[in-house]
């Protein structure tokens, strides 16, 4: 009987000692996954702020450009305004020639 409890307590004491290497193991994977995630977390941080900067200038440019810029189509109807515009005037003073000379 003393020889089975020997055996029981060496058992224990081995599979004690196999949980002991694996905790070690798994505190080990535990560290260095940690650290690559600090490493990556700040890598992160870092790429959140050049994205700010980005976004900041993008809204100052949306900022700008009504004021820097006109479109095509803006252009071409302004411009057909005022070459409406001075055709009428043309005619007025076509109109108005005509009738100190007629």
């Amino acid at each position: 009987m003393t020889e089975h409890w020997q055996l029981v307590i060496f058992i224990t004491g081995l599979v004690a000692a196999w949980n002991m290497i694996l905790l070690g193991v798994i505190r080990t994977f535990m560290s260095r996954n940690s650290e690559t995630l600090e490493k990556r977390m700040a890598g992160l941080a870092s790429i959140a702020e050049r994205n700010q900067g980005i976004e900041r200038q993008i809204l100052e440019l949306k900022a700008e450009l009504p004021i820097n810029y006109v479109r095509k189509e803006d252009f071409i109807r302004h411009e057909v305004v005022i070459n409406t515009k001075l055709d009428r005037l043309r005619d007025l003073i076509e109109d108005i020639r005509e009738k100190q000379n007629g």
